[in-house]
């Protein structure tokens, strides 16, 4: 269990000080808060992974679905698109269906049903120079994806057809993750020094993305964002040199409660459970086989106490809660 952490440098006091409201709760017929499932983007077996956060992933039972695509999944052929899978999200369409979206540093993003599988809802191949990272459904259908290598954030229209590929583009320099902010009706993106927020305009057929803001993130080489569940005002971000909490009414980084806890580097993922208030992490761990990944999910539950899910064998990049509001 990774345990120990550094300490942050450079942050001042007064962030180490700051607090967060406390997250929304969900309870079980028990009365006790039931944490989400985790989904895990699994290079070794070349799948995305729901796995149940209660279990111990070792057991068979604990894992309650997955996917690759297949000869059924009307993604063309994947050989050379698919095979290191890197994000994954769940989401709620128009329709009132809900989606898993995908994507893989080969090429491939997708919109797969969940939980039946079948044909994709939407999907392109857009070959492995770009190295696409980080995948959203906005409010329209349409598709956000960002790109590290390609260093671009785009909307696809999606809402167009199941293979619609054209897009819309916004230069980024290593852009690695994109999130809808649906209080704000606006799309943010981390790339490698830049935290934007854009407006999504235009129609569904023809988007238009314009930069709205930009802010210096506090180290470099940004990678996660996602939301803090149960404070609609604050953003997670990751980046090489460690985890933050931005505050979107003042434009600032700010602290967090267990923030030297938290810290590390290269983490991957981060997000918190908005049931429990538990707060995930994945970093790369030394000895796997993959460089950049870890065969374990780090959770920080409560005030003090740590928990390590671990899934054997695997080569896990990112984990999120599979949970809409947590992630």
């Amino acid at each position: 269990m990774r345990v120990t952490r550094g300490i942050l440098a450079g942050v001042s006091a007064c962030l180490l000080a700051a607090t967060v409201a406390g997250p929304a709760t969900a309870a079980t017929a028990s009365g006790r808060p039931s944490p989400a499932p985790i989904i895990v983007t699994e290079q070794a077996s070349d799948r995305v992974v729901v796995l149940d956060s209660t279990k111990r992933w070792a057991n068979s039972n604990a894992t309650l679905w997955s996917w690759q695509p297949s000869a059924d999944s009307d993604a063309g052929d994947t050989s050379k698109s698919w095979g290191l899978p890197d994000d994954a999200r769940l989401r709620t369409g128009a329709d009132g269906r809900q989606y898993v979206l995908v994507t893989d540093s080969y090429g491939l993003l997708a919109s797969v049903p969940y939980s039946d599988k079948g044909p994709v809802a939407w999907s392109v191949d857009l070959g492995r120079s770009p190295n696409p990272h980080g995948i959203e459904l906005l409010p329209d259908g349409n598709i956000a994806v960002a790109a590290s290598n390609g260093s671009w954030i785009r909307v696809y229209t999606a809402s167009q057809g199941r293979h619609s590929d054209t897009y819309v583009e916004a230069a980024l320099p290593g852009a690695h993750e994109v999130w809808w902010d649906a209080r704000l009706s606006v799309l943010w993106a981390i790339g490698d020094h830049l935290l934007v927020k854009y407006a999504v305009g235009g129609t569904p057929a023809a988007p238009t993305l314009t930069q709205q803001a930009a802010y210096n993130l506090p180290t470099n080489w940004g990678h996660d964002l996602g939301p803090v569940a149960g404070d609609p005002d604050r953003l997670w971000l990751t980046t090489v040199y460690g985890v933050h909490q931005f505050q979107k009414s003042t434009g600032t980084f700010v602290g967090f409660p267990r923030q030297r806890e938290l810290y590390a580097l290269n983490i991957k993922s981060v997000g918190t459970d908005a049931a429990t208030g538990t707060v995930l992490e994945t970093t790369p761990k030394a000895g796997n086989p993959c460089s950049w990944c870890t065969d374990s999910v780090d959770l920080f539950v409560g005030a003090d106490s740590t928990e390590e899910k671990v899934l054997p064998g695997a080569q896990i990049y990112r984990a999120r809660w599979f949970d809409e509001e947590s992630s």
